[in-house]
């Protein structure tokens, strides 16, 4: 029995704290209940009006942007890569085959000339090869020379 004295009287004291919380809780009620709550939100306003102001200038200078991307990309003409490529080299190829050509056609009158005085000098070659061979042949041209001369 002596438990049970010791359960109730412990019961005992939970319920009066468990009263004088109540008790305390019902002033707190009617304090608040009396006092009256306004609350400040002005602050909380600027902040969210310039938050506002913020985003659209935000938004206006985006929408600036992406009209002048756009204007860009509808301007510009779209090509492969690979296409852009193929046309410089093309380009840079037939440049240079110009330039060569050029430079070959500068050159033909030194080339003529150089084949020329070559000719020249075989020609000679072989026709004094042909004289020195030929004894005949020698004296029938100094002859042939000599009535050339004389006209």
């Amino acid at each position: 029995m002596a438990k049970l004295d010791e359960i109730a009287e412990l019961l005992t004291e939970e319920i009066n704290g468990f009263e004088k919380s109540i008790g305390r809780l019902e002033k707190v009620h009617e304090y608040f209940k009396n006092h009256p709550l306004r609350p400040d939100t002005s602050e909380l306003n600027a902040l969210l009006k310039d938050y506002g102001n913020n985003q659209n200038n935000n938004i206006k200078e985006q929408q600036r942007l992406m009209e002048r991307i756009l204007h860009k990309v509808e301007r510009s003409v779209l090509l492969p890569s690979w296409a852009i490529k193929l046309i410089w080299g093309l380009l840079v190829t037939v440049l240079l085959v110009l330039g060569f050509s050029i430079y070959q056609v500068s050159r033909i009158s030194k080339k003529e000339e150089a084949a020329f005085i070559k000719g020249q000098d075989d020609a000679i070659e072989h026709y004094g090869t042909f004289l020195d061979d030929i004894p005949e042949a020698r004296e029938l041209y100094q002859k042939w020379q000599e009535d050339n001369n004389k006209k």
